[in-house]
């Protein structure tokens, strides 16, 4: 039986609506866009209070050597996985471990807290540090 197009299409819809708005979902839609993209400008728009504060800064500092938009050509390979988390009704921390791989060679391990809290229904990233 051939697949037909139309069911294809509402599978991918299915797909592409999944709800984003839950805590996990937006702390590794920030590790994508921060860490592996170095896309501060997408990071911040998952951001409140000290994280965009950070974020913010950040972006005004990389201003003279970026131009709006300008990705970074070579990106290391970098992969993460979810090692602890502490949940509260309103807010919850996760504990990454961040790989880093530059040019096939040198590894590199960092460990990051991302901590979420739920603002207006939505949930953002409020916090960030690496250790």
């Amino acid at each position: 039986m051939k697949p037909r197009p139309y069911l294809l299409v509402l599978i991918f819809l299915m797909l592409a609506c999944s709800n984003r708005n839950t805590p996990r979902a937006v702390s590794e839609d920030f590790i994508y866009n921060y860490y592996q993209h170095a896309d501060q400008a997408a990071s911040l728009q998952l951001s409140h209070g000290l994280a965009a504060e950070k974020l913010e800064d950040e972006i005004a500092r990389v201003r003279e050597v970026r131009g709006p938009g300008e990705q970074i050509e070579e990106m290391p390979k970098i992969e993460y996985e979810l090692i602890g988390t502490e949940e509260e009704p309103t807010h919850v921390l996760f504990n990454y471990r961040l790989t880093i791989e530059i040019r096939g060679a040198t590894t590199h391990t960092r460990n990051i807290v991302i901590n979420t809290e739920q603002i207006d229904g939505q949930w953002k990233v409020v916090n960030f540090d690496e250790y």
